[in-house]
């Protein structure tokens, strides 16, 4: 079911996404996800409780054989008795408590754990750009095929125009059923032009609502008109300048990556360390051929204990030193990746750069070129209905205006489009 209408900014919409948009949710779950690991790390270190219980029936209790004569003295010799140890139930309620007091593994964990939330946050702000990015380009993409059907639609009416006083000519005699026939066609043609337009527009405003995250069947309104967010293009005159890539949300996730690889290295390394830990212990027990266990007249025995666990590595047929040369080699291929993503980072500005100056220099060759065929396509119309050019010369003339048109369409949202990827490529989006 339709909604009320909403209306957007670009600014808005991207602020609308940034807190709807399904991808971003996602972002922020994985965040979450690793806070919680962070503390799950900590808690490895800190006092472990447990409790254990357990209650038996023994069906059938053990048989021993014991010589005869300890029971009866006068028992043949070799002779063997037959007895059973042990009580028809027996219970036991344990209680231990353990703490770590030293581990290197703990240590580089905690550590990792936290790296890892970090990497999470950048990945959740990579996240953030490209929603912002998306949401621009179906903006842009509503707003050029908003302005196309505008065109098409003016021509459509002055298409119209023109059958309606042609006709009137020929029934007067001073136009050809020809005439009439091929402007009937325009007509036809510019209706078709008009009808695939909407439909543009109504697939390019699914696109956008779906990038911010809002339901298909609201309806929306963009506040921004197309020439607020070409003008500043035009004007700026965009300067290709050193810019620090250490700031740009790429090279940052690299950065956090080979941070964590390291603690993984450091992990490795600590694995030759002595582990020691501190335990406590106590507990009840008891047997009885009661199936009550806690009777008053059922007697339960303490027993406790405390002490600490050392345990050292000695050998491992090198399986650690493997290891350790294996988070060696991933920590280096990372330092191989950072310099890689810097290197492109740069190449990105450059080629973002010299896209933008080449889209704004198209535009405004096809902006004037639009005029251009626009003035020929009104002069055209202008001679048909004095007599002087033909239907067929029109005709020519308005596809030429309408290609021309299409044209100048493309560059615009070209523009629009290499001037967001400039932005990001310099991680200001």
């Amino acid at each position: 079911m339709a909604q009320a209408q909403k209306e957007f900014s670009l600014s808005e919409a991207q602020s609308f996404a940034l807190i709807n948009a399904y991808s971003l949710k996602n972002a922020d779950f994985d965040t979450q996800v690793a806070k919680k690991k962070v503390w799950e790390t900590i808690a490895d270190g800190l006092p472990q409780i447990t409790a254990t219980a357990d209650y038996n029936k023994n069906l059938n209790l053990p048989v021993s054989l014991i010589p005869a004569k300890f029971f009866d003295p006068d028992a043949k010799e070799g002779e063997m008795a037959k007895v059973q140890f042990g009580q028809k139930y027996s219970s036991s309620a344990t209680l231990s408590a353990n703490q770590l007091i030293f581990d290197g593994s703990y240590i580089v964990g905690t550590m990792a754990a936290k790296v890892y939330l970090q990497l999470s946050e950048d990945q959740k702000e990579k996240t953030e750009i490209e929603i912002k990015d998306a949401v621009a380009q179906s903006y842009y993409l509503v707003l050029v095929a908003q302005e196309n059907k505008k065109t098409i639609q003016d021509n459509l009416e002055v298409v119209q125009k023109t059958l309606s006083e042609t006709q009137a000519f020929y029934q007067n005699g001073f136009k050809e059923e020809l005439d009439v026939d091929q402007i009937k066609l325009m007509v036809k043609q510019t209706q078709n032009q008009l009808t695939d337009a909407t439909r543009q527009i109504l697939v390019a405003r699914t696109l956008l609502k779906f990038s911010m995250g809002m339901d298909i069947d609201n309806q929306i309104i963009l506040t921004d008109p197309l020439a607020k967010l070409v003008n500043p293009i035009r004007i700026k005159n965009e300067e290709l300048k050193n810019y620090d890539v250490s700031q740009h949300i790429d090279y940052r996730i690299v950065d956090t990556q080979k941070k964590a690889q390291k603690l993984l290295l450091r992990n490795a390394q600590v694995q030759f360390l002595p582990k020691i830990s501190a335990f406590y212990t106590y507990g009840k027990n008891t047997q009885t051929n009661q199936a009550n266990v806690f009777a008053s007249d059922v007697s339960w025995f303490k027993q406790s204990m405390v002490g600490l666990k050392l345990t050292v590595p000695i050998f491992t047929s090198f399986k650690r030193t493997s290891k350790i040369k294996q988070e060696r080699f991933k920590y280096k291929q990372l330092q191989s990746n950072q310099l890689m993503t810097e290197q492109n980072l740069k190449k990105e500005i450059t080629i973002s750069f010299t896209n933008l100056m080449n889209a704004k220099e198209k535009y405004e060759n096809d902006r004037e070129g639009l005029e251009i065929a626009k003035r020929i396509y009104e002069r055209t119309r202008i001679k048909f209905n004095e007599g002087i050019s033909t239907s067929n010369e029109l005709s020519q003339n308005e596809q030429q205006y309408l290609s021309t048109h299409a044209t100048y369409i493309n560059s615009t949202l070209q523009l629009l489009k290499t001037k967001l990827s400039f932005e990001k490529a310099l991680g200001k989006l």
